[in-house]
């Protein structure tokens, strides 16, 4: 029983030690607002994981909480506005998030982003010393962008760090300094005339892969985007190799020096680019999808299970086929209306958040295309909440009779669409399963997708 007990001490010690506690009190101007936070161990396919979630108070008041290992990402939402702050292992957080008021017919490309500011915290300086070493950086960059882009001079890189090093004399953390050095790296490779051979060279051969680092998977993508069509490879042996399988392909890869020497480096390598080809024809996405789950179970790398594993969660949740998340919203009426109520035929969900001269183009060739469908094809438009009265003008000034929905406190249901700007639009086909995620728009091969669908 002494041994048993001793035995559930240690696990209790052991976990404590693995993942510490971090606490954020904060307040924003959003009052009874949804807030959630987010880390990210995956930064490859920029997958968060949902660490705590509440609302603000009357006063915008909130308090998250949870447990981190490492210093990380972490992404906190406002609502579907989010800032980013770097957390670290034990440490608390004093924030003020503000969202700014958006003026109506601003694209989704121009509005004001939603800024954070850290009024205390405990994290030893880690995150007061990123956000001034950016601050150096882009000083830097927008005072000599002349002579370091287009000059190409290497000179004001060493000029940047002896100003890091003067400004932050007491920098310790591995974090904040493996971050300036691959922003640094990111600069040097836009200036090099090589190709990026020596920032390769220099940064990533023999070196440690950072998974949790920003500014490392930042430059990674940007390096190693389309490897397999680089000088150390040959197209169609290349394409043979893929073709006969992962263990041909993977032999054929290790033939480069470099990728055989960064065994670790040259999986990530690998899984990267066998995810872009996930987007190619059928066929080549198929293959693709096969190597990576030979790799994923292989693998000696529990990143990249974990990397493969989000990334298929990402392909698959709005892939033709896979089921539609329901919902049940309100009409202008108040009645309620599912979408599973029309499971039985064709439905193309438009999701809007205001007017502008796009989606009054948009609007009108949707009348057009209503109108040639007629039973055919159900249009819901789900309207955000607080431009619920302008669409309820708008739908009967201009006599449209398809349901409007008041999206509401609903506001997930466009992380589950996928929605990032607006008018967006998703094509439902009979039996409530995803048939395009997004769709076009009215005026670009909507009509087509349409037919094509309907004819399976």
């Amino acid at each position: 029983m002494k041994r048993r007990i001793i035995i559930f001490i240690f696990l209790l010690l052991t976990i404590a030690l693995d993942a510490q506690n971090v606490t954020i009190t904060g307040r924003s101007n959003k009052t009874n607002t949804l807030i959630r936070l987010f880390v990210y161990e995956d930064l490859v396919n920029d997958y968060g994981v949902l660490l705590d979630q509440v609302k603000t108070d009357q006063q915008g008041h909130f308090i998250l909480e949870g447990q981190v290992k490492h210093v990380i990402s972490a992404r906190v939402y406002v609502g579907l506005e989010y800032v980013d702050l770097i957390l670290t292992p034990n440490a608390t957080y004093d924030i003020e998030i503000i969202v700014p008021e958006q003026q109506d017919n601003v694209s989704y490309f121009e509005k004001e982003l939603p800024t954070i500011r850290v009024k205390h915290a405990t994290d030893k300086g880690v995150y007061r010393q990123m956000v001034l070493a950016e601050e150096i950086i882009n000083t830097y960059l927008i005072e000599h962008f002349n002579q370091i882009y287009r000059g190409r001079q290497l000179r004001y890189l060493d000029s940047i760090q002896n100003t890091i090093n003067r400004e932050l004399p007491d920098l310790k953390s591995d974090y904040v300094k493996n971050h300036i050095r691959y922003k640094l790296a990111a600069i040097r490779l836009a200036i090099s005339t090589d190709g990026g051979k020596k920032v390769v060279s220099e940064f990533y051969d023999s070196q440690p892969v950072l998974y949790t680092q920003s500014a490392y998977i930042d430059l990674f993508k940007e390096l190693f985007d389309g490897y397999f069509n680089s000088a150390s490879y040959d197209s169609h042996l290349l394409n043979d190799a893929f073709a006969q399988g992962p263990g041909p392909f993977k032999k054929y890869l290790d033939s480069a020096p470099f990728m055989a020497k960064n065994p670790r480096l040259a999986e990530l390598i690998t899984i990267f680019n066998l995810q872009k080809l996930c987007y190619s024809d059928r066929h080549t996405s198929q293959i693709a999808k096969e190597h990576l789950n030979y790799i994923k179970a292989q693998t000696k790398y529990d990143e990249h299970k974990t990397i493969i594993t989000d990334f298929s969660a990402k392909l698959n949740r709005l892939a033709p086929g896979a089921p539609a998340t329901d919902f049940t919203l309100k009409d202008g009426e108040g009645k309620n209306v599912s979408l599973s109520d029309y499971k039985d035929g064709l439905v193309l969900l438009q999701f809007v958040d205001g007017m502008s001269p796009i989606s009054e183009r948009q609007f009108s060739e949707l009348r057009d295309l209503h109108r040639q469908w007629q039973d055919t094809v159900q249009i819901l438009t789900i309207a955000i909440h607080d431009k619920m009265p302008l669409f309820k003008r708008q739908f009967e000034e201009k006599r449209i009779d398809w349901p409007l929905l008041d999206l509401g406190d609903q506001i997930l249901l466009l992380e589950t669409y996928n929605v990032r700007t607006f008018p967006e639009y998703i094509l439902i086909r009979k039996g409530t399963k995803i048939g395009e995620a997004p769709a076009p728009s009215p005026e670009r091969y909507l009509e087509e997708r349409v037919r094509r669908l309907y004819g399976k």
